[in-house]
């Protein structure tokens, strides 16, 4: 894989077609690259971080008040050695936090902790992750590609998360926080670790860091956009590792756009979206 291409926002939602060739022919080879220019908030973002922070740093007693069960993870608080990438029998070194749509009635409810303030900022970057993935979408769409719903429209009122990740310190010495997997959704827009340890892999088997810089967001193509588009966009499997004494706790946030339950994906019309989501949450072991 050569170095993750960076692209203008601005040029996303102008429809620039030499940025859309070039990114049509990146993600036919890999499905990653970075947005900057964005008008997402440097401060908002940076305040979502601290709340993070706060949330994981409640005595675990607190934390497990918000962990729904039965809920599969879609909501609240999910701890430690849970969540396992598909076909590990390893869990991830990792706890998270899920919020959702607060628009879409239908969908399950989000919850609030009362112990942590300026909760709700995480409502406020859910909706700015929203219109940047639409307008990426709309980007997608002008793609000489024909897909199997209306791509766009699919994502309104979607079943989309924005997950909260924190990566506990480790001993040191090249672990893997989150073990190799591929995103199940249409596609995830990524606010930059804190720390350094997502990698890529390509086409060749390599591992190739996905470093950006402060205020750049990575997007990656999902599982579910790769059956939506007859496998011409492309699903990498990534993977979060710790690299020498590079051993800190590490906090990530990835916002995961899902089209409605009712979508479908694939070209023979018997695969919708929340079929293949159930499958996923049962094969990483949240149900």
């Amino acid at each position: 894989m050569q170095k993750i291409p960076t692209i203008s926002f601005n040029d996303l939602k102008n429809r620039n077609s030499d940025v859309l060739e070039f990114l049509t022919k990146t993600l036919e080879n890999n499905g990653f690259f970075i947005i900057n220019d964005h008008s997402i908030d440097t401060k908002l973002i940076e305040k979502v971080f601290s709340v993070a922070e706060d949330i994981f740093k409640l005595p675990y007693e607190t934390k497990y008040k918000y962990h729904l069960k039965g809920s599969n993870g879609a909501r609240g608080y999910t701890p430690y050695g849970i969540e396992t990438a598909l076909n590990e029998k390893v869990a991830d070194q990792k706890e998270f936090w899920h919020q959702g749509s607060t628009t879409n009635n239908s969908l399950m409810p989000n919850l609030y902790i009362d112990e942590v303030e300026d909760f709700e900022v995480l409502d406020t970057l859910y909706s700015e992750f929203e219109t940047m993935g639409s307008e990426v979408l709309k980007a997608f769409s002008n793609f000489n590609i024909e897909y199997n719903s209306d791509l766009v429209d699919s994502a309104v009122d979607g079943n989309s998360i924005l997950r909260l990740i924190h990566y506990p310190a480790t001993e040191g010495g090249n672990e893997q926080r989150a073990r190799a997997h591929s995103d199940v959704n249409l596609i995830t827009l990524l606010i930059g670790g804190n720390a350094a340890g997502l990698e890529a892999q390509d086409k060749q088997g390599n591992w190739v860091e996905c470093g950006c810089n402060v205020g750049e967001i990575i997007c990656n193509i999902g599982d579910m956009l790769q059956i939506m588009s007859n496998e011409k966009l492309t699903s990498t499997p990534h993977r979060v590792i710790s690299k020498g004494n590079d051993n800190k706790a590490r906090y990530s946030i990835p916002f995961f756009l899902h089209p409605r339950p009712e979508i479908i994906l694939n070209k023979e019309g018997d695969l919708n979206a929340e079929k293949f989501l159930d499958k996923r949450v049962r094969d990483i072991k949240l149900k």
